[in-house]
């Protein structure tokens, strides 16, 4: 049906925000540019030509095209981008087309992903199209009636560009502004203009009874149009966000001392803050008793002690929902209360703190050099017996863990053997399961910085990073890179798919949260389409760099040259079996998930049971205990959001936290330029593409140009370096997977850059250098 904007009412709410607020604004005289809603696909002819009919009223001029679902532009939810617009559409041909494909997008996954999250459901997610009258702008901007920055609360805020408005929603232009405090440039926009558009916009404001956020445009004359109102959706919740950033600054100052220190490099590869279930299963394993200390205490560290030095709590903590080490509470596990601060920064090492220097630590200091020796000449000795350890252990688990990958075999289990089973898991593997790997984990630490010193004595500090870096990039092969390879093979053949279904299933993107599905319960939309021809391609690409670190060694003019080469073999060695185990590790894991999606469905939680701990899961068994959690499920999920908003950097210091939180600490970056840590070689331009969360990216909407910027990512993402020219992330190394991935499909990449910066927004067209780490815009 076709409704006219001339016909609308305040009672027409399922046309979606969009649609009404234009009908209601065209009723009250606002200046609207005339238009119309649909509320289904036209499906025969007539409708068509009624549509076409009105069109020509107009002198068939070029239209706007636009969404207007349900819930779009409703005080809570905005939609975003989650649904398509089609501008300057001026053919009959091009409005069918444009209408059919804006009906199509509520069923685009970026669009199902968005109502999932904020509505809890994808039911009753009606569609309706707007067509409008299409003004052609000289300038067109967004008139706030509160700043949404929350900078200048008491002031209108207003955004103008050249042109269309598309690029400055898309962030492609940096827009003028103007405020009722800073009047901005009036060379660009006079005030008397920038008044009658806060005027408008302050008039709509009062008409709809909330804060809006209005869209409009000029035309060459001068004229102002309304092209768009609605809420401003961060507004709501801003204060309660606030609320909860401020709390968690009190209670970590409650908590520690000033001096605390966190490291984050452990979970660099967590590709966003981990959910609750997630975290308190970590958690768990740092704590004392459970793996992380077994695994000092085995390599001869001091581990946890009933000493008054040492920490009786875990060491993992969460600092505005990310996870971190607490630097204060680790160093007293390797030798007991000594004069030293351990620094994270290049690699973790031990340093001189004369602000330690007390009692206890002076007379403590003979058994702690005596305990240090002890441990560097076990480690020295017996590197090569423990690693074949590992080997046996992994051969062991892998037989242990030998069980099938799918997601119903507890489908008819009871409710009491389900949470048992689920907490025998979860004790298992935060007791258990990683004690080995973190074996590994400890020693490769210990072995990469005796290789650096090495390199350090005989080419110097800066060429000793550089080429451990580079041998750390090329001479590893882990597995990650051989499921990767699988991966392709099964997207170009599909018959090859329920093999790499059993034995890679149990991985997938954000594979390290438990809240994330994996592969298998994916099925076939875990895959992508890719020719035999590309694969084969692929296959050609792959280049063997496997005797380049050896013939490196070779040449260096040493005669500690021997050393250095039996030194990079055990490195290697402990690095791709490291990576075996993690293969493995993620088995017993996905099993963790299956079981609580199972427990889940008992007590009708769904995705809720991820922001439950194993102890309140436990308790479900109790009655009426589930509907008691809600409110503890709703907080939890709130204070989630806050701090997605809190970026922190991989190291951080608790007296740095209220400048980071009030936003007073910058990174010193040139405008226009950056540095980050390069991971994967070659030059490329192209815009950027922000991506918070894979789950959300329909990958036909990728450009060809795009790069993608990411927190971090996993194997789960392969299909979206295959659509991509380069990549940035915030956290990573030369052997996190982005690194392995890109390397292979030869696409640049880099790492070490704040994703939140003010400058690298979505749309900003920039050289991406993967050989030397730099971001350069292109003017």
């Amino acid at each position: 049906m076709m409704i006219l904007f001339n016909d609308i009412t305040s009672k027409d709410t399922y046309l979606g925000g969009k649609a009404q607020v234009l009908g209601l604004l065209t009723q009250q005289g606002f200046n609207v540019p005339p238009g119309c809603v649909l509320t289904a696909l036209p499906e025969k002819e007539q409708e068509w030509q009624d549509l076409f009919k009105w069109w020509m009223s107009l002198n068939e001029p070029p239209l706007a095209i636009r969404s207007s679902a349900a819930q779009e532009d409703s005080k809570d939810h905005s939609f975003a981008g989650q649904n398509k617009t089609f501008l300057n559409v001026s053919s009959e041909k091009e409005i069918k087309e444009a209408i059919k494909k804006c009906f199509e997008s509520i069923d685009a996954t970026a669009s199902k992903s968005y109502r999932e999250y904020f509505l809890k459901n994808d039911k009753n997610a009606g569609m309706n199209v707007v067509l409008q009258k299409m003004v052609a702008p000289s300038k067109s901007g967004v008139f706030f009636s509160q700043d949404p920055r929350g900078i200048k609360k008491e002031s209108w805020l207003i955004e103008v560009i050249d042109g269309l408005g598309e690029d400055l929603v898309s962030g492609k232009e940096t827009p003028h502004q103007y405020s009722q405090i800073d009047q901005g440039d009036e060379s660009y926009l006079s005030y008397a203009l920038i008044n009658e558009i806060a005027q408008v916009g302050i008039k709509v404001k009062n008409f709809l009874g909330y804060e809006v956020d209005m869209e409009f445009c000029l035309d060459h004359k001068n004229e102002l149009f309304i092209l768009q109102a609605r809420p401003i959706t961060t507004l709501h919740s801003k204060n309660l966000d606030e609320d909860y950033i401020i709390n968690e600054l009190k209670r970590l100052k409650k908590l520690n001392p000033i001096r605390t220190t966190w490291d984050g490099h452990t979970f660099s590869e967590w590709t966003g803050n981990p959910g609750f279930l997630t975290f308190s299963l970590w958690q768990e394993a740092f704590s004392p008793h459970y793996s992380f200390g077994d695994a000092l205490e085995k390599l001869g560290y001091l581990s946890f002690k009933d000493e008054d030095f040492s920490p009786h709590t875990s060491i993992l903590e969460s600092v505005f929902g990310h996870a971190y080490i607490n630097l204060n509470k680790l160093a007293p596990l390797f030798f007991g209360p000594i004069p030293y601060r351990i620094v994270a920064t290049p690699r973790t090492h031990l340093k001189f703190d004369y602000r330690k220097l007390n009692m206890v630590t002076v007379l403590r200091t003979p058994y702690s050099v005596f305990k240090m020796l002890k441990v560097g000449w076990y480690l020295s000795t017996s590197r090569k017996k423990i690693i074949n350890t590992c080997q046996k252990e992994l051969a062991t688990f892998k037989d242990k863990m030998n069980r099938p990958i799918e997601p119903s075999l507890y489908r008819n289990w009871s409710v009491e053997e389900l949470v048992e089973r689920f907490l025998k898991e979860h004790e298992s593997f935060s007791r258990h399961a990683l004690y080995w790997p973190f074996i590994l984990i400890i020693l490769t630490e210990s072995s990469m910085s005796s290789l650096n010193a090495l390199l350090k004595s005989i080419i110097g500090e800066k060429q000793a990073q550089e080429k451990l870096k580079k041998w750390l990039a090329l001479g590893i092969h882990t597995t990650t890179a051989e499921m990767n390879r699988y991966f392709k093979k099964a997207c170009a053949y599909p018959e090859k798919r329920p093999f790499f279904m059993s034995r890679y299933g149990h991985r997938g993107a954000g594979e390290l949260d438990l809240s994330k599905p994996r592969w298998v319960e994916l099925g076939e939309k875990a895959f992508y389409q890719l020719e035999p021809e590309q694969y084969d391609v692929y296959k050609e690409r792959q280049k063997s760099n496997k005797n380049l670190v050896y013939d490196e060694i070779q040449k260096l003019d040493s005669f500690k040259r021997s050393i250095v080469l039996d030194e990079w073999k055990l490195l290697k060695e402990m690095l791709e079996l490291r990576e075996r185990w993690k293969m493995e590790l993620l088995r017993p894991y996905s099993h963790i998930r299956f079981l609580a999606l199972e427990i889940a469905k008992r007590f009708d939680l769904g995705d809720d049971i991820f922001w439950l701990d194993k102890n309140e899961i436990q308790k479900l068994l109790l009655e009426n205990y589930s509907l008691q959690l809600q409110k503890k499920i709703d907080r939890r999920r709130k204070e989630a959001r806050a701090f997605k908003k809190v970026h922190l950097p991989d190291v951080l210091a608790l007296e740095e936290l209220d400048a980071i939180i009030s936003g007073e600490h910058k990174e010193i970056l040139s405008k226009t330029s950056f540095k980050g840590e390069p991971l994967s070689p070659g030059v490329v331009q192209g815009r950027i593409k922000i991506i918070n969360d894979i789950e959300g990216i329909d990958l036909e909407d990728l450009e060809p140009d795009t790069i993608i910027f990411a927190h971090a990512t996993d194997p789960g993402w392969t299909p979206v370096f295959t659509k991509i020219k380069g990549i940035i992330v915030e956290k990573g190394g030369v052997l996190s997977h982005c690194a392995i991935l890109a390397r292979e499909m030869d696409i640049p990449a880099i790492s070490g850059i704040n994703i939140n910066h003010d400058y690298l927004k979505d749309g900003l067209k920039i050289w991406l250098d993967g050989t030397h780490g730099t971001i350069r815009a292109v003017n």
